[in-house]
């Protein structure tokens, strides 16, 4: 027997996150459909692609070695729509280069509440990803802004 739908859309927030704390980007290709489109107030225009995604982890790794997503709660499941929502905190310390792009190291720690929504079709990949969280509080919080 397979896995329900709501069962495979209830379990992709702890996925990603895992995927984002274990630093495997091997995990990150099984987490994204063929076609999809992650916007993050971070990024300067939407990710649509596996190379960019892969960027993305990468960056953020690099600038924030230490960087933990945990959930906040439990997620919220829309099986009608293959949508799943799901709050989360994100703390780290900037002691890396290369993210944010052209910041030198602050060595200052961060801790974000945010939320992100996912799209995952029925092969328990995402369509669509879109981040909700205040920039401007990492900049505050990092001694940039």
């Amino acid at each position: 027997m397979g896995v329900s739908i709501r069962e495979s859309l209830s379990t992709y927030p702890e996925r990603y996150f895992a995927a984002w704390n274990g630093r495997d980007l091997d995990v990150v290709a099984g987490l994204l459909a063929s076609r999809f489109r992650w916007a993050d107030p971070s990024l300067p225009a939407d990710i649509t692609d596996l190379e960019g995604a892969r960027g993305f982890f990468q960056a953020a790794w690099q600038g924030f070695p230490d960087l933990r997503l945990e959930p906040v709660g439990d997620p919220l499941v829309d099986e009608i729509t293959g949508r799943v929502a799901q709050e989360w905190r994100m703390t780290g310390t900037h002691t890396g280069e290369g993210f944010p792009p052209g910041v030198p190291a602050t060595g200052r720690a961060f801790d974000l509440a945010g939320a992100d929504v996912f799209t995952v079709g029925p092969e328990g990949r995402a369509a669509a990803i879109h981040a909700y969280w205040d920039v401007t509080t990492l900049a505050r919080q990092l001694g940039l802004a």
